[in-house]
């Protein structure tokens, strides 16, 4: 957990009544079958670090959910700013990022270069590939795995019990409403306060997904 402070680094939503792909749903609390009294949330987000030497001062920005609008699939790195960037650039210069999508599955490379004219001129350009799909889905990889015994799509059960111990502050927190639960709408990318839970800044790095 980031500075281990679940309730700053962590926070969770609820969706409300929204139109997804064209089809009206109800608020999460109406569904059938729901206890609103239970405070179920259906989108998460938690910043996380890697107590390392390499990963020192990088945070590990994972979230989840359902009924968003735009879902996506998608590990996102954020490279360092540079130390120094000579004056007199022009053009809009974004954060350097490579986004490696699981969902449709594609490469994607943004980064700031100078083209041709004049070399002070920057462009935020990307480098895009993609790839086809698999012999099988998903799942249909992991029972593959299971079947053949190969193990690099499973989990052991230290890892399990470490996962567990990872999150177990958070849900806790969740638990004693240390933690607001938000609403976002149904169609929606989430709560838009969202936004800013972690300023990117030099030597951040975050994995969405």
């Amino acid at each position: 957990m980031w500075e281990d402070r679940p309730e700053r680094f962590s926070r969770r939503a609820r969706y409300t009544a929204g139109t997804v792909d064209g089809r009206a749903l109800p608020s999460y609390a109406d569904e059938a079958g729901i206890d609103p009294g239970r405070g179920t949330e259906t989108l998460a987000e938690v910043v996380f670090a890697v107590d390392t030497w390499r990963w020192a001062g990088v945070p590990f920005r994972v979230r989840s959910g359902k009924a968003i609008g735009s879902p996506r699939q998608e590990v996102t790195y954020w490279f360092k700013a540079p130390r120094h960037v000579p004056r007199g650039l022009l053009g809009d210069v974004v954060g350097n990022r490579l986004r490696i999508g699981l969902g449709p599955r594609r490469l994607q490379l943004e980064i700031n270069i100078n083209g041709p004219g004049d070399p002070s001129t920057i462009s935020p350009v990307t480098l895009d590939t993609s790839f086809g799909t698999g012999d099988l889905l998903e799942y249909g990889e992991v029972l593959r795995g299971v079947l053949e015994d190969e193990q690099p799509l499973s989990v052991r059960d230290d890892m399990s019990v470490e996962s567990w111990r990872i999150v177990e502050p958070v849900l806790d927190a969740w638990r004693d409403a240390r933690v607001p639960l938000d609403e976002y709408r149904a169609g929606s990318a989430g709560p838009q306060t969202w936004e800013d839970l972690v300023t990117r800044r030099n030597g951040q790095g975050t994995a969405p997904v």
